[in-house]
């Protein structure tokens, strides 16, 4: 394997579907592909951060076999008194805490790491590389609605996956030789929008109001438009889309770890030939 070239691999939001990039991770660590540079966002974020900082793949797929109980899920749930989002976030950080240094900043990371968000105030993409880490991660995870805004010097931050949920551009405009992206996104590039009664948006699993569904299912079309035009705009060398069933949303399907990884896996699978040629 040539170890001359630099290979940078970015990590898509998508919640739960984002898991999937934990068995996109897995082959390329079990084919000895050394990551010199990671880009995330969301989930994606979360991911590339425990990469950056050196925990062993092992060990992050463990800590997410946790969600698979649903015990675990709720005790991160803890309701926000305020009106800013349906959760404080508090109990999230307090969790990843146990694995990731409070003190841990970006430009400290093993593997340089960029993670981004957008500014609520300015309405502009932010690129993080220079702050506390935890706090980069819960602002790129801050769903709107979901998660109250990161404030943090002039920036009202929220999730990247706003305005840019697979951020390629900041790895094209770096120096690695090859780049790989993994986006978890309902739709690929190559797929048509399905017709209403197919929409994969359409499996909530709890009483959430009409409205407010519609609004989910608005924000999943936007921003498979915004994917769509970013890696127009920005093509990775080798794009990997798992397979993920429809009814595993941002928001549900936690308790299925084991097989949202393995999707991970199969597609990277797929990709492996073309990613050997390219280093070869």
């Amino acid at each position: 394997m040539d170890f001359t070239k630099k290979v940078g691999l970015v990590l898509g939001g998508g919640g739960a579907r984002g898991l999937s990039h934990i068995g996109v991770a897995k082959i390329l660590n079990e084919y000895g592909v050394q990551i010199s540079e990671l880009a995330g966002c969301s989930m994606g974020a979360l991911i590339a951060s425990a990469m950056a900082i050196g925990l062993p793949i092992e060990e992050i797929e463990r800590i997410a076999r946790r969600f698979n109980s649903k015990r675990e899920i709720i005790k991160l749930l803890d309701r926000t008194p305020s009106r800013r989002g349906l959760l404080a976030g508090k109990s999230i950080r307090k969790y990843l805490s146990n694995f990731i240094n409070p003190e841990y900043q970006i430009e400290n990371t093993l593997i340089p790491l960029t993670l981004n968000a957008v500014d609520l105030i300015t309405g502009e993409e932010v690129a993080l590389t220079h702050r506390n880490l935890l706090e980069g991660i819960m602002a790129s995870t801050a769903i709107p609605g979901v998660f109250p805004p990161v404030e943090t010097g002039p920036y009202r931050l929220v999730d990247g996956g706003v305005l840019n949920d697979v951020p390629v551009k900041y790895l094209r405009k770096s120096s690695v030789d090859i780049l790989i992206a993994g986006d978890v996104h309902q739709y690929t590039l190559d797929e048509q929008p399905k017709p209403p009664t197919q929409l994969p948006y359409e499996h909530i699993p709890l009483p959430i109001p009409a409205l407010v569904q519609n609004f989910y299912r608005v924000e999943m079309i936007m921003t498979s438009a915004l994917i769509s035009r970013n890696l127009q705009d920005y093509p990775p060398d080798i794009l990997v889309t798992p397979t993920i069933p429809g009814d595993i949303t941002a928001l549900f399907g936690f308790n299925r770890v084991d097989e949202i990884i393995r999707a991970g896996e199969l597609a990277m699978l797929e990709k492996i030939p073309d990613l050997l040629n390219l280093i070869a």
